[in-house]
């Protein structure tokens, strides 16, 4: 996967807002959280916390952690954001999937805070020292060992690798993460299971980097997903081949469209095809054709013409999928 510096433009996303009335100020409102892109966002005090520690160490590449990157740049510190979602509010934003990214300069210091998986956690941190090299520190978090019945072994293999480019400092400081709306909704649907919540707390580990760890080996198995940011709502399809009606079905574990879990070891995960981020998924038959719906739909004038697109998929409408006109609508694309 390329990676772009924003404001450009490529075919990885299409911009259909409505352009803004003459005169009028828009404020860009960030959209909500989406499970996929595995985006719990630190609450206040962490971010400021953050901010605090990095001001000093600028030129700060960000990798994952777009809230402090908005506080650096708002206090004027030279930080670049190296994120997939196009929607950041961020000058210096590279669109770029972490594990994919190459520096586009030197930069002193950088802050990661990747999906709490060892191959994530692996890559994102191994790209974040490729960016700063030997000399300079990476901050990244990293996930309680109360997390999963694996975690401490993980995270003790994982440092074994990282002691071969870097000396590791732990308990740099806690993290805090505020709920985002689809942890909320497994929450209600999920019950006290341990897979429908996360910890919302981390460990902020430093790694002063003395050599640069080896390049990173590419997939070539992921899964392609047509974004849909409507609002400030999302929707993900996932790419795959399928004849026949849209067949829009439950997915097993759900109780009617909500998906009870938050994390990526759940059960029936690999059935979802359409996923929202308000927590709704579904199985389809015809990924391709809920697609096509969609996109005739989203581009409707009004409401009626929107419901008149899905004719093929009633069950749709019964989610919270904004109706138009809209005041942003965009369309992109990631693997994973």
């Amino acid at each position: 996967m390329s990676c772009h510096v924003t404001p450009e433009r490529d075919d990885q996303i299409v911009d259909l807002s409505p352009s803004p009335v003459e005169g009028r100020q828009s404020t860009v409102t960030l959209p909500a959280p989406h499970p996929l892109d595995f985006d719990w966002r630190y609450d206040e005090a962490t971010a400021r916390a953050l901010v605090s520690l990095l001001v000093d160490m600028a030129p700060v590449v960000t990798i994952g952690a777009p809230t402090v990157a908005r506080r650096l740049e708002a206090v004027g510190g030279d930080v670049t954001l190296v994120d997939r979602q196009p929607i950041q509010a961020v000058r210096q934003h590279i669109l770029c999937d972490a594990a994919s990214f190459s520096a586009d300069r030197h930069y002193r210091a950088a802050l990661v805070d990747p999906p709490w998986y060892p191959a994530q956690l692996a890559s994102w941190s191994a790209a974040a020292a490729r960016a700063v090299g030997p000399g300079g520190t990476v901050f990244v978090s990293v996930w309680p060992e109360t997390t999963r019945p694996s975690a401490s072994a993980e995270l003790t293999l994982l440092f074994g690798e990282f002691s071969h480019w870097a000396r590791i400092s732990r308990n740099t400081a806690a993290l805090h993460y505020v709920t985002p709306r689809f942890e909320t909704v497994a929450h209600q649907y999920g019950g006290a299971t341990a897979l429908s919540r996360s910890p919302l707390i981390g460990e902020l580990v430093r790694l002063d980097v003395h050599a640069m760890p080896p390049a990173a080996a590419q997939k070539n198995t992921l899964t392609e997903w047509v974004r849909l940011t409507i609002d400030d709502y999302q929707l993900a399809i996932r790419r795959r081949p399928g004849a026949g009606p849209i067949g829009m079905q439950p997915v097993a574990s759900t109780d009617g469209w909500h998906w009870p879990y938050v994390s990526a070891r759940a059960p029936g995960i690999d059935q979802i095809d359409i996923w929202s981020s308000d927590g709704e998924v579904a199985a389809l038959g015809s990924p391709e054709r809920m697609i096509d719906a969609l996109t005739v739909a989203v581009r409707a004038p009004d409401y009626r013409d929107f419901e008149r697109a899905l004719v093929d998929a009633p069950d749709l409408l019964a989610w919270h999928i904004p109706r138009p006109p809209y005041r942003r609508l965009i369309q992109w694309h990631h693997r994973q």
